[in-house]
């Protein structure tokens, strides 16, 4: 084998490992921002439920809205009930607060 022969060889060789480490670099890379630019859980807006006759409205100003005495945490805004706070009605969680 000739010594250009082994030099074009050796060129060719580490043009492969050359292009097999920029394809690693650009999958690692593409991976990074996929998972960095991933939407994170949706978020439930605040909610405020309008009811009639002021059933569960507190202040009066026609809406039931969070830590009112109309609002259910079970079935109202995003659901998320705190420690012992119940659904209206319970006397259990009305006793814990007391």
């Amino acid at each position: 084998m000739s010594r250009t022969r082994q030099t074009f060889d050796r060129i060719g060789a580490a043009a492969i490992v050359a292009g097999l480490l920029a394809l690693l670099v650009l999958f690692v890379a593409a991976t990074i921002g996929a998972v960095r630019s991933a939407p994170s859980a949706p978020t439930r807006p605040g909610v405020t439920v309008t009811v009639a006759d002021g059933q569960g409205d507190d202040n009066g100003d026609g809406r039931v809205e969070e830590d009112e005495s109309g609002w259910d945490c079970r079935t109202m805004g995003n659901r998320v009930c705190g420690p012992a706070a119940g659904y209206p009605g319970d006397v259990a969680a009305v006793r814990a607060r007391s």
